[in-house]
């Protein structure tokens, strides 16, 4: 039965990327603040370039690997007024796409989402704040839903090893599970 072979020699090679996970750890941990009040209208600009954030994208372009991120709430704010927020933005009119809002909210977390890329992370960063222009791709689109709210945001960055990329979806969930964050699904 060649699908057993297959998925036996996945098993190994998978136990094969967590030994040599284990032995090295993450290739690489980095963390930024992002405020809602620096969110400007960088659609028609490359925000890569603009003064305000040109160095944090040089750093980030820097992150090469799978990603596993998230994003910590650090302002005083109830989450209340975010969730709010966000759900007011889903019901206007054309929004771009953003996570699912949770059925059943845990409110005591301080922890806004989790995610992951198998690459080109300073992308999703991108997507999160609102400016990729397809506006079918799924990101957080901070833009226009957080300028008017007094957020501070720090994204927690894990990189790791080019071979740990197939893992990126089974690390998320076990993050997510732990963090629970207000927003987004983890199946």
């Amino acid at each position: 039965m060649p699908h057993i072979k297959y998925l036996n020699n996945f098993i190994d090679k998978t136990i094969d990327n967590l030994e040599n996970f284990r032995k090295s750890g993450v290739k690489s941990e980095f963390s930024f603040n992002l405020e809602s009040s620096d969110l400007e209208d960088y659609n028609s600009i490359d925000i890569r370039k603009s003064p305000k954030f040109e160095e944090l994208f040089k750093e980030l372009q820097n992150i090469n690997g799978p990603v596993l991120y998230w994003i910590e709430i650090v302002s005083d704010i109830q989450n209340n007024l975010v969730i709010d927020s966000l759900q007011k933005y889903k019901e206007t009119k054309n929004p771009k796409a953003t996570p699912a809002i949770k059925k059943g909210i845990n409110y005591n977390t301080k922890v806004l989402y989790v995610g992951k890329v198998k690459g080109i992370f300073w992308g999703r960063v991108i997507q999160h704040m609102g400016y990729f222009k397809n506006t079918q791709t799924q990101g957080l689109q901070l833009y226009y839903w957080t300028t008017h709210l007094p957020l501070i945001l720090q994204f927690h960055v894990l990189e790791f090893e080019l071979e740990m990329a197939n893992l990126m979806s089974v690390i998320e969930y076990a993050f997510a599970q732990e963090l629970k964050p207000l927003i987004g699904k983890h199946k």
